[in-house]
């Protein structure tokens, strides 16, 4: 049986609901602030859907939405926009939080927490922006295949990277 274009468009829907909350935690981590990362999602979804009969939005949607994602940030980055991989104040916080809320905490271990918290955004910040991306998507669960696939890379440059990144970090955060 034949699907309808009712049908198609609430797979659609279906898929930009369930694909909204990653996307906006990914460019949150590649751009400088939240609203910036809402508008560049925004326009990635846009644009996917305005050529959803040239694309199969469902089987590959979110290998192409990360792509353009990260493509629209390397874009913003190149026309010397600030991002949090160049900036190292980032006064609109983030969208993730490495360590707990702290409601329930003792004062102490608060502070122990936003400051663990802040060297490692801060280390973050100091990678180049293609091992960033590659870490972050690595943290939401990707496999090293769906983040060739995402980044247009290949899985031996994505393990590259993830190895340069991890090392990277582990010397920032040693403080070597």
């Amino acid at each position: 049986m034949a699907e309808t274009p009712e049908q198609r468009n609430n797979e659609l829907e279906r898929w930009v609901r369930n694909s909204l909350p990653k996307a906006l935690v990914f460019a949150r981590t590649l751009c400088s602030d939240e609203h910036t990362a809402e508008d560049l999602v925004h326009d990635c979804f846009c644009r996917l859907l305005a050529k959803r009969d040239k694309y199969d939005l469902l089987a590959d949607g979110w290998r192409l939405l990360l792509r353009s994602i990260t493509n629209a940030a390397i874009d913003r980055h190149r026309k010397n926009e600030p991002t949090l991989l160049e900036s190292l104040t980032d006064d609109g916080g983030s969208a993730i939080n490495a360590v707990p809320d702290g409601r329930g905490q003792e004062p102490l271990q608060i502070v122990m927490n936003r400051e663990l918290e802040q060297t490692i955004e801060t280390a973050l910040k100091r990678l180049p922006f293609a091992q960033r991306a590659v870490l972050e998507l690595k943290s939401l669960g990707m496999s090293q295949t769906e983040i060739a696939d995402s980044l247009a890379i290949t899985e031996n440059n994505v393990g590259v990277l993830l190895y340069r990144a991890r090392e990277k970090m582990s010397k920032l955060l040693r403080g070597s």
